[in-house]
């Protein structure tokens, strides 16, 4: 009678669970390379978010307060996006540290994307509002002044005045 630990391993067996494992392989190494591929995506459209965004914050020069519970701080911590997209925080213990906004996670900077542009956007309808403001008044000067200027045009003509720069042609 011949034992089991002496007869030869079944080469079926050892074939397929061979196969079974480089196809396992296969897998593992295109799985990993989608997720290489996912997270060079995720760095690249960071990147193009971050300095589409910072073309315009830079324009306005506006700086904005950040809740401290988006960063899991204490309330009395202070957290400033500045115009360059640098955020400054700090902390209630006088810490302080200055990190990009693309140095933070996405579901962070989307969490701080969520609470700055509604605050981007009535810092714009004020400054809209402030600039309308001031072109309307420079406007209705401007209206003032030429209507001025026509009265003193039409004064110079009532008695013939030459005007500078021209000369009377009387004969």
């Amino acid at each position: 009678m011949q034992s089991a630990e002496g007869s030869p391993p079944n080469q079926d067996n050892f074939s397929n669970t061979a196969a079974d494992t480089l196809k396992s392989l296969e897998n593992l190494i295109s799985e990993s390379l989608q997720i290489y591929e996912l997270y060079n995506q995720k760095e690249n459209i960071t990147d193009e978010l971050v300095n589409s965004l910072r073309i315009i914050t830079e324009y306005l020069s506006f700086s904005v307060n950040i809740l401290p519970g988006i960063f899991e701080l204490p309330a009395n911590s202070n957290i400033i996006l500045l115009p360059t997209l640098e955020i400054i925080i700090r902390e209630s213990n006088g810490k302080t540290e200055q990190k990009r906004l693309d140095q933070f996670a996405p579901d962070k900077i989307t969490k701080i994307l969520e609470y700055v542009i509604p605050l981007f956007l009535n810092m714009i309808q004020s400054e809209k509002g402030k600039l309308t403001e001031k072109i309307s008044f420079l406007r209705e000067a401007t209206t003032q002044l030429k209507e001025l200027q026509l009265l003193k045009h039409a004064e110079n003509v009532k008695q013939n005045i030459p005007l500078e720069g021209a000369t009377n042609q009387n004969v």
